[in-house]
């Protein structure tokens, strides 16, 4: 099985990497089809094979050590162990540490096995009990069929009793990987959607289903190299890592597009994480501006927004907006990513390389040069722009092609050199 996976790279990523064709790798396109990998993912989230890419193009190897300040499910972490770098995440998702953390881990086969004939056998009862699972079950119910939901619960208070640390990564994650599937939601445009007339799956058998596909995978994470690279829950921002500890930095901040992801991920975090609504309006307040009801968390005392960012800004008062708040969520936006590219450039240490895979906005009709903005605020603090690739171009959202046309924005790995 590990063979398959260098064949994969590769068949694959040399191509990439030759012909600087990053379109669909700033998708998880390709995520969807390797093991391990497709565990779980982000919709909004890049493929391995760019990791791999920019690990090439940056002479990486394993005396270095990479970060990725907005770890998401795992892509930067888990690429940089199979090649044998070590790598540290962050995230203020639980969410996304503790799935990253899933796919980082070594298993032991027979444990799993014998715990999934124990929860096989469970959910072949008759009447399934949910135990204290009132609080998440007040939570979800609109969300689920309730029999299904049921059993959700009985299936997540089954793993916080009887599973330890390292099956609860496993089953957890199997769990959560297939909560869109079995309730009446997708995921689509930035929400969480809903759509009563679906058609819901088995839960038994979509688990059961899932659990034994993670199995035939672990063969591969046990034969990783056994190089250090976890997730931890901390802020961008405001770190407390050594300064110059990392020699490179690969990873995709929020996009300023009003996606919330406690919003669009809330099934998950209230299934694995949350008991109480006042712990998703926390994060949901204290994330990256990139949303309306973010709020701003630290000041910068030395930010001074960019040329383009006030032209911008200026334009965008002329117009309708969608919502009275985008103009102060981008000025946040931007204030957060100077906080964010500041403490990297403390992080990295002289000549260390850094790369954001970014996109531009639009509203009311009016582009948002987010590329263009972050290149200045990272020349203003000392990262020198290496190359902007435009790796793809995107539509509008279907409101504003009604009244704008389609117009597209770009979207864009850019690469930096700490000075």
């Amino acid at each position: 099985m590990k063979s398959e996976m260098i064949a994969f790279r590769s068949n694959s990523f040399f191509s990439y990497n030759q012909n600087k064709n990053f379109g669909l790798l700033v998708t998880p396109y390709q995520n969807r089809k390797l093991p391990v990998y497709d565990w779980y993912n982000y919709k909004h989230s890049f493929s391995r094979d760019l990791v791999i890419a920019l690990i090439s193009q940056f002479q990486l190897n394993g005396q270095d050590r990479i970060l990725d300040p907005f770890c998401g499910s795992g892509t930067t972490l888990l690429a940089s162990k199979e090649m044998g770098i070590p790598a540290q995440g962050l995230d203020i998702l639980p969410l996304s540490v503790f799935v990253s953390n899933a796919k980082l881990m070594k298993y032991d086969r027979k444990k799993i096995q014998i715990a999934i004939s124990e929860i096989e056998n469970l959910l072949e009862q008759k009447k399934i009990d949910c135990g204290v699972c009132s609080l998440r079950k007040e939570l979800l119910i609109k969300w689920f069929p309730e029999q299904i939901l049921d059993k959700v619960l009985f299936i997540r208070d089954w793993i916080e009793k009887a599973c330890d640390e390292n099956l609860k990564h496993f089953f957890l994650t199997a769990l959560l990987s297939i909560l869109e599937e079995v309730s009446y939601t997708y995921k689509g445009g930035g929400f969480l959607r809903v759509e009563k007339s679906k058609r819901i799956p088995d839960l038994k058998s979509t688990y059961l289903a899932r659990l034994h596909k993670m199995l035939m995978d672990i063969d591969i994470v046990d034969q990783l190299p056994d190089t250090q690279a976890k997730a931890v829950e901390g802020d961008a921002r405001r770190t407390t890592y050594e300064p110059a500890s990392f020699s490179g930095v690969i990873t995709s901040p929020p996009y300023p597009n009003r996606h919330d992801y406690t919003r669009v991920y809330l099934l998950e975090l209230i299934v694995g994480f949350i008991t109480r609504e006042e712990e998703i309006k926390n994060l949901r307040y204290f994330s990256i501006q990139s949303h309306v009801e973010a709020k701003k968390r630290y000041l910068a005392e030395d930010y001074h927004p960019p040329d383009s960012l006030y032209t911008t800004l200026k334009e965008l008062g002329k117009r309708s907006l969608p919502n009275k708040g985008i103009i102060k969520m981008l000025e946040g936006y931007f204030e957060d990513m100077h906080l964010t590219l500041k403490e990297i450039r403390r992080l990295i240490r002289p000549s260390g390389k850094v790369a954001f895979v970014i996109g531009d906005a639009r509203y009311g009709g009016v582009k948002v040069p987010v590329g263009d903005i972050l290149v200045e605020i990272g020349n203003n603090i000392g990262l020198e722009l290496i190359e902007k690739i435009l790796v793809r171009l995107r539509g509008n959202s279907p409101q504003q092609m009604k009244v704008y046309g389609r117009e597209p924005i770009g979207e864009y790995i850019l690469m930096w050199e700490r000075k």
